[in-house]
């Protein structure tokens, strides 16, 4: 069966270098199918999920061999492989595959020297196989951008009420680009509140699903500025001009 959101179909790859330990010390747990070992390197995975060129992505993906600072060989695995689409017209992906390590700065500043070696290996993989390596810190994980896609990632999946679907687009539609809190208004008038809460909700789930967009770098309220996805169009438009 197909997933329900045609911007997660491929995620996830065979199984991974190593399987990540389940601990006491840090977070663990699994995120679209894959495990992760640490809460900063669930936030990674889903800013990439969230994105709509995302191809795949694999935790742990490679064992990257190398010759320690006394000669004696070392082995290490980056956090996470991700892959993008191709662009359509010239079939070539969007950017190359990202080669990711996630740390926290304290982590690094404290282990440097120890991790350097390692990281130059890393760059030295990815470049032979025309990748890109990247350390990812939580000042470039944890953004407003993060905060918005937590709050918006219950939402992917969850049922809309259709009704209010059809009648949301519709006036979205008619209204090209107005903010959460004038659409609600526009659609359920003062004196009729009835549904405003369930076309709140429908609305949550249709923006996690980019079929309506809005500029998620910036904080996400009932003022934020919303418009529709240019490939949808208003469903059940009528028929009058027919």
């Amino acid at each position: 069966m197909k997933h329900p959101i045609s911007w997660l179909l491929n995620v996830g790859t065979p199984e991974a270098v190593r399987r990540v330990p389940i601990n006491t010390i840090s977070l663990t747990g699994e995120l679209l199918g894959q495990e992760f070992e640490s809460s900063l390197e669930r936030d990674l995975i889903m800013l990439m999920a969230w994105r709509s060129e995302l191809d795949w992505f694999q935790v742990q993906p490679v064992e990257i061999l190398f010759n320690g600072a006394a000669g004696a060989q070392r082995s290490y695995t980056p956090d996470l492989l991700v892959s993008f689409i191709p662009r359509t017209t010239s079939g070539k992906p969007t950017r190359k595959p990202l080669l990711c390590e996630v740390k926290y700065q304290d982590d690094l500043r404290r282990n440097w020297a120890d991790l350097k070696p390692k990281f130059k290996a890393a760059r030295a993989y990815a470049r032979e196989r025309g990748w890109e390596f990247r350390i990812f810190t939580e000042r470039r994980i944890r953004t407003g951008l993060l905060q918005n896609i937590q709050f918006l990632w219950s939402y992917r999946y969850a049922p809309q009420h259709l009704n209010h679907r059809d009648r949301l687009i519709r006036m979205l539609d008619d209204m090209e680009e107005t903010t959460i809190n004038g659409l609600l208004e526009a659609c359920y008038l003062t004196e009729n509140r009835l549904g405003r809460g369930e076309g709140l909700w429908t609305l949550w789930c249709l923006i996690a699903q980019k079929s309506v967009l809005c500029d998620l770098s910036l904080p996400l309220t009932m003022e934020t500025r919303i418009w529709l996805d240019p490939l949808l169009q208003a469903e059940d438009s009528g028929d009058e001009d027919l």
